[in-house]
């Protein structure tokens, strides 16, 4: 950045540059990073001291209830132990104190930040850096930046995932350990031609987050267009809200699921039999990968060829969540003379073994006890075993049959992704969604986290790599993205001319509400960088987001009084119904607007879509609430 004459000097002497470092070398960025690193941090510590003595003790804890939404913590400690780096600038230089939105009382000064009501106490004692700090810092709002590249040590490029714009950021200790991709919760302010962090969340966020940070950059850019500084401050509390739903899914342990979306918690299940031979007979049915009689080629039989001991598993045909594999293993079955276990990975599957062990051979199976064994005692088990499960495992990786099997199931799982509904991706398949900007952005971001995955598998990491290369080939991820070129002036006239068709429209066949929503519509389409006005015919629009408006509020009811037919609106403008359905499910899909909308729906639509829980856990929906009702 370019320093003018009469700028102040960036080396923090307070003198106009001119008169101060414009003959001599330019001081080195470092030395003025430095500089500003150490006022920063001396000032923090005065301006502490500053809110205690005159906003109080209870500030603190009154800021940071605000700060975490009111969510109750253990003490005061704990939480600043756990977001301090992000709120400790926070409280300093976003947050005031609202007399009339505060639980308690402060004897405070109200509507002034603590950094700006000490620099107006200081005066003309305050030091030009920290007056220039101060100036910076105050009401910069929080954004998420994604790494573009990274200099450890020294300095990394960011940029803002909700604005789009570029920092070239200086950061010592922020810039080790960072690699493009990951994204950092901060604050970033420029002093000069330096930009610093001040502020910032206590971890990285992984790219496999990215895709809710464009959602919701989607949700935003609905309601403010091209997404500004100030957007930013207004919507400070969402994207905080945002951080900490973030902040919890990474912060919670996993959550281990079988097949079937079950917790994992292993089960054994005893039974006293009276036959084996007819135990075997009545379940064998249960494992549908192999018939009865292969079943028995592993068995134990007696002089006349009846079941004493055999062991096998329950399991069904297809995979939930593989579909290159051809069945899926439920649990485990095994008879020994009259004794009969079952083992299972889940409540669920244990409490349907049951009954189906009830249903085919009644009181001939008497249950005697069950065995839970939960996962964390099953790991710890096998860590005292000295690893042989890990040894076994890198046995069978060397034999060619079992690595080829592998590597057939790998390549058809990312095969099969990329025509998947990803809930990331808002429901859309990866070739779907890599049809716009956001989407191939969260794509992108998604491949990249398992790209990250992979590398670090040493036994099939080098193979999946190549799996997910051939996936981003596919997509064309390899290519720049084609998108039709926009006029914005041109957008904006055909936009009024779309406008003043559906109004036509509206006047006859429609209420204003719903007029004023689809007008509503069509602006919001000129102003999205995927979808261009200016092609195709402005009575194909106008019946597209007619037909749109009229889906998202069910205006297509034949209980509705005046009922609205699709043969209206395309008997209006003269269109085809094939035509005006795929453009309304462009738009819908491109825009993603769902049922409940909250732009694009009315107000008791949608509530039919929003719901709440009440104080004892209760979950409603928002049309059953009283209008006087929190």
């Amino acid at each position: 950045m370019k320093i003018g004459r009469n700028d102040p000097c960036p080396c923090g002497s307070g003198k106009k540059y001119k008169k101060c470092c414009l003959n001599k070398q330019q001081p080195p960025e470092d030395l003025l990073y430095r500089r500003l690193s150490d006022t920063y941090n001396k000032l923090v510590d005065r301006l502490l001291d500053f809110a205690d003595r005159v906003y109080g003790p209870e500030a603190m804890g009154v800021a940071l209830g605000e700060f975490l939404f009111w969510e109750e913590k253990d003490s005061l400690e704990e939480a600043l132990s756990q977001y301090a780096p992000a709120f400790i600038p926070w409280f300093l230089f976003n947050w005031s104190y609202d007399p009339e939105d505060c639980p308690i009382e402060l004897d405070a000064p109200a509507f002034s930040t603590i950094a700006q009501t000490y620099a107006a106490e200081m005066g003309p004692k305050l030091e030009t850096l920290e007056k220039r700090l101060i100036e910076a810092s105050v009401g910069r709002p929080f954004s998420f930046y994604e790494v573009v590249s990274s200099n450890p040590g020294f300095s990394f490029r960011l940029k803002d995932i909700l604005t789009g714009k570029h920092y070239d950021v200086t950061e010592k200790m922020g810039s080790e350990g960072t690699r493009p991709g990951d994204i950092l919760f901060a604050r970033i302010i420029p002093i000069d031609h330096i930009h610093m962090m001040v502020g910032c969340g206590p971890f990285l966020i992984p790219p496999g987050r990215k895709p809710t940070i464009i959602q919701f950059r989607r949700f935003l850019s609905k309601r403010t267009g091209s997404i500004t500084k100030e957007d930013l401050v207004e919507y400070d509390a969402e994207i905080r809200d945002l951080y900490f739903d973030i902040y919890e899914a990474l912060s919670a342990p996993p959550q281990l699921r079988n097949t079937d979306g079950d917790p994992i918690l292993f089960h054994k299940l005893t039974y006293e039999i009276e036959d084996p031979e007819e135990a075997f007979e009545a379940l064998c049915s249960l494992c549908a990968t192999e018939d009865p009689a292969t079943l028995r080629q592993s068995a134990s039989l007696d002089k006349t060829g009846r079941i004493l001991k055999i062991e096998y598993p329950w399991s069904r045909k297809g995979h939930k969540l593989e579909r290159s594999l051809d069945n899926t293993v439920l649990g485990n079955i095994s008879i020994d003379g009259r004794k009969m276990t079952i083992e299972v990975n889940s409540e669920q599957r244990a409490n349907t073994i049951r009954k189906e062990i009830e249903a085919r051979l009644g009181d001939r199976a008497r249950y005697k006890a069950m065995e839970i064994t939960p996962l964390e005692s099953m790991m710890k088990e096998a860590k005292a075993g000295g690893g042989k499960g890990t040894k076994d495992h890198d046995d069978l990786m060397e034999i060619p049959e079992v690595r080829e099997k592998l590597e057939q199931m790998m390549a058809q799982h990312w095969d099969d992704w990329i025509d998947e509904e990803i809930p990331a991706l808002g429901g859309k398949t990866p070739r779907q969604a890599v049809k716009t900007r956001d989407g191939r952005e969260s794509v992108e971001a998604l491949l990249l986290d398992a790209q990250r995955h992979a590398a670090r598998d040493r036994r099939m990491g080098e193979f999946e790599l190549a799996c997910i290369k051939e996936v981003q080939k596919k997509l064309g991820l390899d290519r720049p993205l084609k998108l039709p070129r926009v006029d914005k002036k041109r957008e904006q006239q055909k936009a009024q001319e779309i406008a003043a068709l559906i109004e036509k429209f509206g006047r006859t066949k429609l209420d204003p509400t719903h007029t004023e929503l689809a007008t509503k519509l069509c602006h919001t389409i000129a102003k999205s960088p995927d979808l261009a006005l200016a092609r195709g015919r402005p009575e194909i629009w106008a019946s597209g987001i007619l037909y749109a408006i009229a889906q998202l509020n069910f205006l297509f009811d034949p209980s509705r009084n005046p009922p609205l037919t699709p043969d209206e609106i395309c008997a209006f403008f003269g269109t085809k119904k094939a035509t005006v359905s795929n453009k309304a499910l462009l738009i819908r899909q491109t825009l993603d607007l769902g049922l409940g909308d909250e732009e694009f729906c009315t107000p008791e639509i949608a509530d039919l879509f929003r719901f709440y829980e009440t104080e004892d856990g209760t979950i409603i929906p928002g049309f059953m609430l009283e209008e006087d009702e929190d």
